[in-house]
Parts: structure tokens; sequence; C-alpha cells
């Protein structure tokens, strides 16, 4: 597999968020696509980050279930006075991808070798997916666990 790099694994389709993108709103198109994250580019589709399942939790529960919490301990005043309710809705679905996104991900050169992408996989195990970037931070694929099997369907397909 010397001679297989990121470039021919890669997924080079790639759906991606600006960092203004509602949280609520990023949380959806990685769920609606099964996703693990999705690059954060910005109008240049330059790389500014990355937003992940792991971030949606871990990140935004910090924010979420203090406001839970509030809602829970508050309720009967919730039910007095709504707008207090309102208020403390409307902080949650003011969060922005920039809000919880790590803003300095991990990052592959599609000239990378597969091998050295596998290494990666297994020396970083929460990172899933990995954006690919030119040499301009632009981002041109991202890969994934998945793609690491891409070689091996290959290989099979030439001997079966």
């Amino acid at each position: 597999m010397a001679d297989i790099f990121i470039k021919d694994v890669m997924v080079k389709n790639v759906i991606s968020v600006g960092p203004e993108t509602a949280l609520i709103k990023a949380a959806q198109i990685i769920m609606e696509h099964g996703f693990d994250g999705v690059p954060v580019v910005d109008k240049e589709n330059k790389l500014v980050g990355i937003l992940t399942e792991y971030d949606l939790i871990e990140k935004s529960s910090s924010i979420h279930l203090p406001t839970f919490q509030k809602v829970l301990e508050n309720l009967k005043v919730f039910k007095q006075d709504s707008s207090e309710f309102q208020k403390e809705v409307k902080e949650v679905t003011a969060l922005k991808v920039q809000d919880v996104m790590n803003d300095d991900p991990l990052t592959l050169t599609p000239e990378t070798s597969f091998e050295e992408m596998v290494k990666t996989f297994r020396e970083h195990h929460r990172v899933n997916p990995i954006p690919v970037i030119d040499k301009d931070r632009k981002v041109i694929g991202v890969v994934s666990r998945f793609d690491v099997l891409k070689p091996l369907q290959i290989l099979n397909k030439k001997n079966g």
C-alpha cells in the first residue's frame, strides 16, 4: 500500500459549515449525513476549524446542562414568567459553530501516505474526520476511519 496516498481515498465532495452557522443547524447537518464532524471554513473555503460530535457533546454540554438545570430549578417561576424561560432558550439557540468548534484541528495533505494516515488515526483516537488541505489551507477533502478500509476493497476486487 506504499503507492496509495490520501488523495486516492479521501472524500472530495466535502460538506462544511461556516463559523457563523447556527450550532443547531450544524448539528442537524452532522446528524442528517451520519457524519462524525464537519470542517469549518471561511468564505474562501480556508479551514478555520472543525466541529465534531465530541465538540457538541463535550463543549456545548457545559452551556446546555446549566441552562437545563436552571430551567428545572425555576420551573414554577417559568410558568409564571415565561419571558425568563424564553431568554434562556434564546441563549442556547444563539450559539454559533465558532462558540464550540476546535479552532486548531489536525490536518493532512493530499500527498500524505496511506501508512501515515493510518498512523495518525491510531495516535489520535478521538479525531474523526480529518480535513485534507492544500498549501493555502483550502479544504480539498476529508478522510475518516472508514476511508482506511477503501484500499482493502480495491485489493479484494483485484483478487476476486
